[in-house]
């Protein structure tokens, strides 16, 4: 089977990346709808659809060490649809919430421009203007959240060295992909100059 091209393994993952898209994309605009309920039920009182939703301080989490010290801290959890499965959960706080949703929008648009990279390299023509344009916009978003997170370790002062070694992995991540780019425009330039040849 061939790497590249029509009929390709970057066409089936690039297929892939674009369910997984649809995942994601599911999930974060659950998460915005289950935060508005939360939101309304914190202002009014409500009880509304509290199976699915919970407000409360006490929202199922098992006692522990690290649970017993925020006994008393107001909580959320926030439920599958018609299912009592956990989705999301945590301290009830805009800081939490905000922090939740960035990463939610952060995961559609990794998958959402990974499908795209994968897709304009499942064209006869892989160097083209399409695949340096979706390329630039994956280097860019891995920079970013790159940026951004190593911002916030710092900012909240985190002590999980395993976090700001994600966040450098974003960064490496997106200089390699600086690379590429690079690689595709060269790619475009002597397929031209070969196509202006013929």
């Amino acid at each position: 089977m061939k790497i590249i091209g029509k009929n390709s393994l970057s066409q089936y993952i690039s297929y892939l990346l674009f369910v997984l898209f649809i995942i994601i994309a599911f999930h974060l605009v659950y998460e915005i709808i289950g935060h508005t309920i939360l939101l309304y039920k914190y202002k009014t009182g409500s009880t509304i659809l509290s199976d699915t939703f919970a407000l409360a301080n006490d929202v199922g989490w098992s006692k522990n060490k690290w649970t017993i010290p925020m006994e008393n801290q107001l909580k959320f959890r926030i439920n599958y649809p018609f299912s009592n499965i956990q989705m999301v959960t945590g301290i009830y706080g805009s800081s939490q919430i905000i922090h939740n949703i960035i990463g939610m929008f952060f995961l559609s648009f990794f998958f959402y421009f990974s499908y795209q990279c994968f897709k304009e390299m499942s064209v006869d023509q892989i160097f083209n203007q399409n695949a340096i344009k979706w390329l630039k916009r994956f280097c860019f978003l891995n920079l970013t959240i790159a940026v951004v997170g190593v911002f916030e370790f710092f900012y909240f002062k985190m002590d999980s060295v395993y976090t700001l070694l994600t966040f450098f992995f974003f960064a490496f991540f997106g200089m390699i992909i600086l690379f590429v780019v690079e690689f595709f425009k060269k790619g475009l330039a002597l397929q031209t100059e070969n196509d202006l040849t013929i």
